[in-house]
């Protein structure tokens, strides 16, 4: 889902400005203090002029001109996650023209240590900031057990569901059995519904654990292969100019095709219902890369997946994935559902716009309909039904199974197997995927060493985050 990595793309390194651009070094006590002052005002007319002095005119055009609303945005939702940041201690390094400051600060609202960083061009104007969770999670206990963990996860969640910060669903299991699972927060906030332990949440590119399983069963069922190439499935009169016919379906499955991002796309997410309607946006699709030289996120070239199991099942993706996945895990919440119909139970996602100066739905900011790379609903039980079908080898068999969920350094992809991130040291690894769009988060994660699993949806903004860093600290010590 290509709104999704508005929040990724926010922490790539950038840079801060001071107010005499050619006169001494930073300070970085001051700017930084300069900072906190204007984030913990909470104020978005503080917070804009604030933009607009100091941050760089690159970084303000970046996103096709949409730069300075998005800073503003994303730096108010912030303020108001943490409500006030205060300031423990200050670093700074220099790399090439780019002076980078980390100050270590605390959340008043979520009682959780993060490193706020900013950073600096050569005229020392910003580039960039962002927050990022700085916390270990290391119980006092002499011995750690499965309840010590379990109660520590229960603890933290209902802290951050009473400051406000998390809203959502969480649970946490050791194989089938639910040692914690909880509701909190609001559904929907125009009519106070609450959350349930049913309520479907846009898990936004979770989808993609769903769109390789399928690909991977259509290998196991002989009809497809990892070295088979993307243009016997889709027309290449779709593509333009570039090296298209060298996509494989295992670059596709780990995200070494070098697909861009598809062009047009935002512009027409309220029309676009089937894969068949964003066909003519594809000419002008980017190769960032030769394909299979190198790793970059890419939706997508899991949209691309989709198209083919179309062509190779002769069924509609949605369909497919509703007989071969939903139905075969028991997942009887979860879909890609139309946003404009009804849907029973669904949460509406909530952050603070710039364009509305409030609290905002996200409905304008995405796709009418989720797809292969996105964008669809579930709940946490029904997450926690397809993880034990993973690795109970229901949907896959066993080979297949860690074929998809095992990391592929020797594809350049040394973190990411088939649709499934690979995360953790030996004897500690966790497979699952994330997912975040505007005013929502989510994460499935299992443990596969030690057998929990670990499925967070929430329909604030970074609501996972903390509950699932937390879950991973724990998960070490047990």
């Amino acid at each position: 889902m290509r709104l999704m990595q508005i929040i990724l793309l926010l922490v790539l390194p950038y840079s801060v400005a001071a107010k005499q651009p050619d006169e001494s070094q930073l300070n970085p006590s001051i700017v930084v203090e300069e900072f906190l002052t204007v984030f913990n005002s909470n104020d978005v007319e503080t917070i804009t002029k604030y933009v607009d002095e100091h941050f760089a005119q690159q970084s303000l055009n970046r996103w096709q001109g949409s730069g300075r609303e998005r800073y503003i945005g994303y730096i108010t939702n912030m303020a108001n996650l943490h409500k006030e940041l205060k300031l423990e201690s200050i670093k700074h390094d220099q790399q090439g023209q780019i002076l980078r400051v980390t100050s270590h600060v605390h959340s008043n609202a979520t009682g959780l240590n993060y490193d706020s960083v900013i950073s600096f061009d050569q005229h020392h104007k910003i580039t960039n900031w962002y927050l990022s969770l700085n916390e270990t999670f290391e119980l006092a206990d002499e011995i750690v057990t499965e309840l010590k963990v379990t109660q520590a996860i229960q603890k933290l969640t209902e802290k951050l569901a009473k400051n406000g910060v998390f809203s959502g669903t969480v649970l946490f299991a050791k194989d089938d059995k639910v040692l914690f699972t909880k509701a909190y927060g609001l559904a929907s906030r125009r009519y106070d519904v609450k959350n349930n332990l049913t309520t479907k949440f846009q898990i936004g590119s979770m989808n993609k654990m769903f769109t390789s399983v399928g690909i991977m069963q259509l290998i196991e069922a002989n009809k497809l292969s990892l070295d088979d190439k993307l243009t016997q499935y889709m027309d290449r009169n779709y593509f333009g100019v570039g090296d298209f016919d060298s996509i494989t379906i295992e670059q596709l499955l780990t995200h070494t095709s070098g697909l861009g991002d598809i062009v047009g796309f935002e512009a027409k997410q309220s029309q676009i219902r089937s894969l068949q309607d964003s066909l003519p946006l594809y000419k002008n699709t980017p190769l960032n890369f030769k394909p299979g030289s190198q790793w970059q996120y890419s939706s997508t070239g899991m949209r691309m997946l989709g198209h083919v199991i179309e062509s190779v099942s002769k069924q509609d993706y949605y369909a497919f994935i509703q007989q071969h996945i939903y139905q075969k895990a028991g997942m009887t919440d979860s879909g890609s559902f139309d946003l404009d119909v009804p849907i029973k139970n669904t949460a509406r996602n909530y952050w603070y716009s710039f364009e509305t100066n409030a609290i905002t739905e996200n409905l304008m900011k995405q796709a009418v309909k989720g797809g292969p790379a996105g964008g669809g609903y579930s709940t946490v039980g029904d997450l926690h039904r397809f993880a034990l079908s993973l690795i109970n080898h229901q949907l896959l068999n066993a080979e297949l199974t860690s074929q998809a969920t095992s990391a592929k350094p020797e594809l350049h992809s040394p973190r990411y197997g088939y649709g499934f991130s690979v995360r953790g040291d030996k004897g500690n690894q966790i497979i699952g995927h994330n997912g975040a769009h505007l005013g929502m988060s989510a994460q499935l994660n299992i443990y596969r060493d030690k057998g929990y699993i670990l499925a967070v949806l929430g329909n604030s903004a970074d609501a996972a985050e903390p509950i699932v860093l937390a879950t991973n600290s724990l998960m070490k010590q047990l």
